[in-house]
């Protein structure tokens, strides 16, 4: 073993990372791109050069923090862009440790490398934003955690843990993703017998998630109360609000009159801009300074009074906000593939929004397929007052599937509940459900292989 890899793996690794470092840093020349909300990421770094935060930003710092590190502090660098690729193929190594201590073979985990080179996957690297970042601590976390619960080694669990809690100061809707994920445990080892190896194991290890979330998200938290006056990591969540709510804003009442008219006017301007997304989303972010003025409110407080402007709303229109939230969990699965993958070739375009779909579908397919042998499974052993009990490999692979499963569906959950839920909110996790077509196919064979009554005499005349 190298590094959590078979040797052979890690040998074929090695080579194809080196490979794909040079031929990105040479097709992408032009890389790291500017997008989205790239500026404010960078206003911040800028802001972060002198070691402390001067003001309120509406972006966290976590990213800016990477920025400032690369010297990409006044404009995106070249060294950004390749550490940014290593932390993508870093990200593959993790994952690659997780299928192997699953019991997956070389030959596939070799295909899941393979897989990981290639452009739609590695795109995010190529961009001046928080996805790939976010995708490794996410990588960290799980690699951290899986191996912890393997081998009990705290220092595994630490970095785990550090890596959940700094997800959490990149992203904001990961920012309570390390409490999620320490109630899960619990409930998983309540709910489940044999899964993980000891309860001792299961208790530290929420406490440690705990810790780290206390630590990084709690840290910053309070920095932000004792120097701005708010506590939180980004006074961000009632302009992500809104973009749900835009749509229908006209039904706000008059003790919003104010900012309704500021809304619907800027909204109605951003349904016909030429070049614009053209269904009003981005409303609020237009909107934003004009709103600060007419409110007489900073950021932060504003961003509260539209938290309970919003909720206002909802409570108002149900059904109007179940239809937003409905389109967002159909957009969120589309591709994502940008210039840097497509090589603006619509060819290209084409292929990886195929792969990208028929990705979706063997997850959706091994989700359901796991789903329905272990329910199957659970009644038959239950009926013969007897549970099979699960070697190493399994619980390993249980416990991956599980955890895996639990950030993907997280990410799609608060991304579509309370923001946009575009395809790229979805990327930091591409890498993951990927993994977990790998693990759904292992467990479903392993279930079957197990639980599937043996063949006598009588079964085969």
């Amino acid at each position: 073993m190298t590094a959590g890899l078979p040797t052979r793996v890690a040998a074929w690794y090695v080579a194809v990372f080196l490979c794909s470092l040079v031929a990105y840093g040479a097709l992408w020349s032009s890389a790291p791109l500017l997008d989205g909300d790239s500026d404010q990421y960078l206003e911040v770094a800028r802001d972060l050069a002198d070691g402390h935060l001067d003001v309120v930003h509406i972006r966290s710092p976590g990213y800016p923090l990477l920025l400032t590190m690369t010297g990409a502090g006044a404009s995106a660098s070249r060294t950004l862009l390749y550490v940014s690729l290593f932390l993508h193929f870093a990200s593959a190594w993790l994952l690659g440790m997780v299928l192997c201590a699953a019991g997956i073979r070389s030959s596939r985990l070799i295909l899941f490398g393979l897989l990981m080179a290639l452009p739609p996957y590695v795109e995010p690297a190529g961009y001046v934003m928080t996805e790939n970042l976010a995708q490794f601590m996410l990588a960290a976390g799980v690699a951290g955690l899986v191996v912890w619960f393997r081998d009990e080694r705290l220092v595994w669990l630490v970095m785990g843990s550090l890596a959940l809690g700094y997800a959490g100061i990149t992203r904001p809707v990961y920012q309570i993703l390390a409490v999620a994920l320490a109630g899960g445990v619990m409930l998983a080892a309540w709910t489940t017998r044999g899964l993980f190896p000891s309860r001792r194991s299961v208790f530290v290890s929420a406490g440690v998630l705990m810790l780290g979330f206390l630590v990084l998200v709690g840290g910053l938290s309070l920095y932000n109360w004792s120097r701005f006056g708010y506590a939180g990591i980004s006074p961000a969540l009632g302009f992500h609000l809104t973009t749900k709510t835009v749509r229908y804003v006209e039904r706000l009442p008059d003790e919003y009159s104010t900012v309704r008219t500021v809304l619907l006017r800027v909204r109605d301007d951003e349904l016909t801009k030429p070049g614009g997304r053209h269904d009003g989303t981005q409303t609020i972010w237009t909107a934003r300074e004009e709103l600060e003025r007419v409110t007489g409110l900073d950021t932060p407080a504003l961003s509260a009074y539209l938290v309970r402007m919003n909720l206002t709303l909802i409570s108002g229109a149900p059904i109007e906000y179940l239809e937003d939230v409905a389109r967002s969990l159909g957009t969120y699965w589309l591709p994502a593939s940008g210039v840097l993958a497509t090589f603006r070739s619509s060819l290209l375009r084409w292929l990886w929004g195929v792969l990208h779909l028929g990705v979706v579908a063997i997850f959706l397919a091994q989700i359901a397929g796991v789903s329905a042998v272990t329910y199957f499974a659970t009644r038959r052993n239950h009926r013969r007052d007897a549970v099979v009990p699960p070697h190493a490999g399994t619980s390993v692979l249980g416990i991956a599937y599980l955890l895996t499963g639990a950030i993907v569906f997280y990410t799609m959950v608060l991304s579509c509940f309370l923001d946009i839920g575009e395809p790229r909110q979805r990327r930091p996790t591409d890498v993951l459900i990927v993994m977990m077509c790998f693990l759904g196919a292992h467990a479903w064979k392993t279930l079957l292989t197990r639980n599937l009554p043996p063949i006598n005499a009588a079964d085969r005349a």
